[in-house]
């Protein structure tokens, strides 16, 4: 927030008859435009040095190619989800960026180069791990927020945060695959099950995690089940709308193959049939429809609600991403093409 900024916000609520004397904190961003000095990498938010060695075979210098030279005005910091990681592509997203935009992304515990700390075990643990890989990037210049799945959760905790004890906001904020907060992704029976007996849940939720489950060497199984358990149930953790309210244009993100994602019955054998039943029973969305199932993360209409969580006049664009998945969303050429538009005109406004 530069001085202008705040000279108008503290106007609008000495009209609105508020005390604003011990509300406002003073943060320490140049004015919008500013050329922005490259942002702290370490344990948190790391750069390529940290990448495995053939993903950061493909990426300079390592591949022989200079590195992008880059003038940055805009901070884009990068939330990602359950089970995911830096080297899972938010890296190729982070040299791809244009030259005035600096990317980073926020390595969760116990993931990536990060495997050897202990895993969060709530979503208050990650937003605090999340808000201190952040702090310094978000007090020192303009930033926008990009949050996939869990990471969408996060954002707004994070970004509530920013503005108590920072007095900074994100200048736009892209949710990418997950429905707005107030929506958990289980019910209450679903979510109670995978608390109580995640092994027996992730057999029908995601067969592919149980069978890595059962065949891998026990300590690989046993944390990657853990991994996924603790992270699965944070999407549980619905925020009620009005815990925060974003002061930016605001950009939601789904995947095709998420939104539309339906298995007739009479296509599945007796046992396929009975796992998508079980899965039908704790899926917040898992609804019946002509006889097809959806098996989708969160559905269109789910989406609709992150518009309940801006007040600027821009609202929040809903939009879909034709042939993506889940995971692979962030490469998505409908994905790439609109968030640097997107980013490109708020840049456009410093």
């Amino acid at each position: 927030m530069d001085f202008d900024d705040l000279d108008e916000e503290i106007n609008k609520r000495v009209q609105e008859g508020e005390d604003v004397a011990p509300n406002f904190v003073e943060n320490h961003q140049p004015v919008k435009g500013t050329v922005l000095p490259k942002m702290t990498r370490g344990q948190r938010i790391p750069d390529f040095s940290k990448l495995p060695a053939a993903k950061k075979k493909a990426l300079p210098p390592y591949n022989g190619e200079p590195e992008v030279e880059r003038s940055p005005v805009l901070r884009l910091l990068c939330i990602h989800g359950a089970a995911d990681s830096y080297a899972a592509d938010w890296c190729v997203l982070e040299n791809e960026a244009p030259p005035n935009i600096e990317v980073v992304c926020h390595e969760f515990p116990g993931h990536g180069h990060r495997d050897l700390e202990p895993l969060c075990s709530t979503l208050d643990e990650l937003v605090d791990d999340c808000f201190e890989a952040f702090r310094e990037a978000m007090d020192t210049g303009a930033f926008a927020i990009l949050a996939h799945s869990i990471g969408a959760l996060m954002a707004v905790k994070m970004a509530k945060r920013a503005r108590a004890e920072l007095g900074v906001e994100p200048v736009f904020v892209i949710m990418l695959e997950r429905g707005a907060a107030q929506h958990p992704l289980f019910t209450e029976r679903g979510a109670q099950w995978l608390r109580e007996e995640p092994v027996g849940f992730f057999e029908f939720w995601n067969p592919m995690i149980y069978k890595l489950y059962k065949s891998a060497p026990p300590e690989v199984g046993e944390r990657t089940l853990s991994m996924w358990a603790k992270e699965q149930i944070m999407d549980q953790d619905a925020i009620e709308v009005g815990y925060h309210s974003f002061k930016c244009p605001m950009l939601a993100m789904g995947a095709e193959l998420s939104w539309h994602s339906w298995v007739k019955l009479e296509d599945l054998s007796d046992e396929n049939k009975k796992l998508m039943m079980n899965k039908h029973e704790v899926g917040a969305y898992m609804v019946e429809k002509d006889g097809k199932l959806f098996q989708g993360h969160f559905p269109e209409w789910t989406y609709k609600g992150w518009q309940d969580w801006t007040e600027h006049p821009a609202g929040c664009r809903i939009l879909q991403c034709k042939g993506a998945n889940h995971m692979d969303v962030k490469l998505n050429e409908d994905f790439k093409q609109e968030l640097w538009k997107a980013l490109k005109q708020v840049i456009e406004t410093f």
